[in-house]
C-alpha cells in the first residue's frame, strides 16, 4: 500500500500546484510552441534524417545563391541560367522538406499536451482519491477560532488539523496572487478612456412645454 510521509505529500502537491499554475498563466499553446522549438534545435544533432537534409540543403542553397549574384548575366548566360534553375530548384525542395518537417508539430503538440495532463492533472487526481483521509498537519491549540478549525477539517478530518482539502484551497490561492503581482507588470497597459464628445444631435435644442407646436386642422368640405 503507497504511504506517504505528510511533509513529501506537502511538497508533492505544492510542486505539482506551482507547475500547473505555472503553464495555465503561460499559456498551454506557448509551451507547446517552445517544447516545437526546443525539438528543431535538438533533432539535428540526434541526426534526424530530413533535419539533417533541411540543413544542407540551405547550405546548398546559400552557396548557389553567392555564387549567382558574383557573375553577371549578360556576360555569362549559360552558367548563371544553370545556377538560376539549381537556385529555383532547391528552393523548391526545402518548401517540401519544411512542409513535412511542420507536419510533425501536431504530433509533438499533442506529445506535449498529454504531458502536461500527467505532470500536473493526475497527481492532484491520485492524490485526492488515494490521500483524501490523510492529515497533513495540525494548527497549534488556539490559533484560529474553533468554527473556523471545524470548517477546515472537513470532510474527512478531526477538528484541528488540516488535509489535502484545505492545504490545496490554500496554495491555489497563495499561488494564483504571486503570479498575478508577478505578471501584472508585463501586462499591456488600458488606455485611459476618453469622455465622447457630443454630437451635433445631441447639441440641438430639445422643444420645451412652454413651446407649442401650431396644429393642423382639416378644412370642413
Amino acid at each position: 500500500m503507497l504511504d506517504l510521509h505528510p511533509f513529501t505529500l506537502l511538497v508533492l502537491v505544492l510542486v505539482v500546484l506551482v507547475l500547473k499554475n505555472s503553464i495555465n498563466a503561460v499559456g498551454k499553446s506557448r509551451v507547446q510552441d517552445f517544447g516545437w522549438t526546443i525539438y528543431t534545435w535538438i533533432a539535428p544533432k540526434l541526426g534526424h534524417k530530413q533535419f539533417l537534409e533541411l540543413k544542407g540543403k540551405r547550405s546548398e542553397l546559400a552557396r548557389v545563391g553567392k555564387e549567382k549574384k558574383s557573375i553577371s548575366a549578360q556576360d555569362e548566360y549559360a552558367r548563371w541560367t544553370k545556377l538560376n534553375r539549381q537556385f529555383d530548384k532547391l528552393n523548391g525542395e526545402i518548401s517540401q522538406l519544411t512542409e513535412s518537417i511542420s507536419a510533425n508539430k501536431t504530433s509533438i503538440s499533442n506529445v506535449i499536451g498529454w504531458a502536461i495532463t500527467i505532470f500536473t492533472s493526475l497527481p492532484i487526481w491520485f492524490c485526492r482519491a488515494w490521500f483524501r483521509k490523510s492529515v497533513l498537519f495540525y494548527l497549534p491549540v488556539g490559533v484560529l477560532p474553533h468554527y473556523l478549525e471545524w470548517f477546515l477539517a472537513l470532510p474527512f478530518f478531526p477538528t484541528g488539523s488540516i488535509g489535502l482539502t484545505a492545504w490545496m484551497f490554500a496554495l491555489n490561492h497563495v499561488i494564483g496572487s504571486v503570479i498575478l503581482l508577478v505578471s501584472f507588470p508585463f501586462e499591456k497597459p488600458v488606455d485611459k478612456p476618453v469622455k465622447p464628445e457630443p454630437t451635433e444631435s445631441s447639441t440641438e435644442k430639445t422643444p420645451t412645454k412652454d413651446q407649442t407646436v401650431p396644429e393642423v386642422t382639416a378644412e370642413k368640405i
